[in-house]
Formats: structure tokens, sequence, C-alpha cells
């Protein structure tokens, strides 16, 4: 694919999200493209999350000693652990080397009600964060990035560029902030803005549309 072919592929896609009117209409859109269902997110692995969490539950587990000041979990938590579910997750968790990232999340969870991005590191986990809030913010990574900054542009030059963003890192900031706005705008119908939970398809639809035009060279 070259990057004007990118180009024209993502601004398509952006087209149908802008006309769409529901969540339908979105979860539609992939069969109109070569690429987007093979590209999508595995539903096995990723399934839609269903709980919320909120900063008053956080400050619970702060308060009770599950966290620490830093907001890294504290080092003995796991004997505190009794439901076999949440031993089984924070086992997977611990086998990942993951249990280091959630601090990341929780302070996306904590900082839910400021515009600016409080931090420069592991940004997809502090977005993660302010997702679980179920608060109306959207999901992240390097894909949905890739695909709007692309789409932002309009411009085949900087598709060049876009086309190889491979993590998301603090120079990202100001595109995620872009992104933001843009879910909010007046671009999108106000018939699919008042669908609730439209933000995770369109995440979906973008992550999809971003590893399909990404650029391995």
């Amino acid at each position: 694919m070259t990057d004007e072919q990118a180009l024209k592929f993502t601004n398509d896609v952006f087209y149908l999200i802008r006309r769409a009117v529901s969540v339908s209409d979105l979860e539609a859109i992939p069969i109109e493209f070569d690429g987007l269902i093979e590209n999508s997110l595995n539903n096995a692995s990723y399934p839609k999350i269903q709980f919320s969490i909120n900063s008053e539950e956080i400050q619970s587990l702060i308060e009770n000693n599950s966290i620490s000041e830093d907001l890294s979990l504290d080092k003995n938590i796991s004997s505190k652990l009794s439901d076999p579910l949440t031993k089984l997750l924070y086992a997977m968790a611990w086998k990942n080397g993951d249990l280091i990232k959630l601090k990341h999340i929780i302070k996306g969870i904590l900082d839910i009600n400021s515009i600016n991005i409080e931090q420069d590191e592991a940004l997809v986990f502090y977005q993660f964060g302010k997702y679980l809030t179920k608060t109306g913010q959207p999901i992240i990574d390097q894909h949905v990035i890739r695909a709007f900054a692309i789409y932002d542009s309009g411009n085949a030059d900087q598709t060049r560029i876009f086309r190889k963003i491979s993590s998301v890192n603090k120079t990202h900031k100001e595109i995620i902030i872009l992104y933001k706005k843009w879910l909010a705008s007046d671009e999108l119908t106000l018939e699919l803005r008042s669908e609730i939970d439209y933000r995770y398809y369109i995440d979906k639809l973008l992550f999809a549309t971003g590893k399909a035009i990404k650029s391995y060279n």
C-alpha cells in the first residue's frame, strides 16, 4: 500500500464514520473495506469491559494500604487476596510482569477530571485508566493514533511519517487531545453521539484501520 493509498483508505473509513447515525452503522463499516476485518480486535482476547472504576474506589484502596502513595500495589497484597478469580488475574499480571503497569492505569482513573495529560510515560495505560471510569473517555493505542493522525493531517507526506508510528509516547500527546476533542465534535452526527459508548466502537474501527495501513519500512 502506498502512502497515497493509505491516506485514501483512512479518509474513506472516516467518511463513513462521520455519516454513521448508530453503533450498528459503525459495526457495518468493516465489510466495506479489504483489510479491516482481518485487522480487527479479537473479541475472544479483548471482550468489551462491562464494569467501571471510579476515583473513590481507588481512594479506598489507598486508605486500606492496598495501594501505596506512589500508586503502586502493596508488595504484600497477594497475602490479602481471597477471591479465586482475583488470585488468578493477579497471577496472570505477575507472570507477564504487568503489575508495575497498574500504577499508570490508576493514575488515569484519578486524573479523570483533568483535561491535560498529566504524565509523559505509559500513555496507553494512563488513557486506559480514564476509559475504565466509563465517563466518555476513549481507548488509545498506536493503531488508533496512527489512523487519526493521518486523517487529521490529510497530507501524503505526513502520512508517510505517521504510518511508521510503532508506539505512543509524549510526542503524541497533542494528537491524543485532538482525537478526544474530535470524538465529541460536530463532525460526528448528533444521533451517533447520543448512543451509549459510541467512542468504544470508533476506537475499534480505528484500531483496525491503523493496523491495516501501518508501514514497517
